[in-house]
């Protein structure tokens, strides 16, 4: 059974159609992280040892290392917070925050790099962020933005 059709049954059965985070992807993500943390902190203490940390190379160690810290300690959050969760439902898209079906001007076709794709969910207030859907929550993002599409356009007319 394609994506779609399996997302519009369980639309219909349960209300909604919930995408927690992919489990799967977040532990690789993890293992990358740390593995690259672990690293940059060696380098970063061998380079201690031997001539301290000064200069541009030493400013660009220490912001890699704090960078691999955050990624390392934000998957550590999304994989035991088990967020964030991607909801579609009758009343519209929601990822942390709401958008209604009638505030949703367009639904992008997905973008990035392999591995790091995503889907802009834009609201007709241009104030208002986009929803980014990920990756990290749906594997089929070019069917699911087709669907959402679809969904959309059952909802407002």
């Amino acid at each position: 059974m394609p994506p779609a059709d399996a997302w519009n049954t369980q639309l219909e059965e349960a209300g909604q159609v919930v995408f927690p985070p992919r489990r799967g992807r977040l532990y690789l993500r993890l293992t990358a992280f740390g593995l690259l943390m672990i690293a940059s902190a060696a380098t970063n203490i061998d380079h201690l040892r031997t001539d301290g940390i000064s200069g541009t190379l030493g400013v660009l160690r220490l912001t890699a290392l704090a960078a691999f810290v955050y990624g390392t300690g934000l998957t550590i959050f999304q994989l035991v917070a088990n967020k964030p969760v991607v909801t579609i439902d009758a009343d519209g898209v929601a990822r942390g925050r709401r958008l209604p079906w009638s505030g949703i001007a367009q639904i992008d076709e997905p973008t990035g790099f392999t591995g790091a794709r995503t889907i802009q969910v834009r609201p007709v207030d241009r104030r208002t962020r986009p929803l980014r859907i990920s990756l990290d929550n749906v594997e089929e993002l070019d069917a699911f933005a087709h669907w959402l599409r679809s969904v959309q356009t059952r909802y407002i007319s």
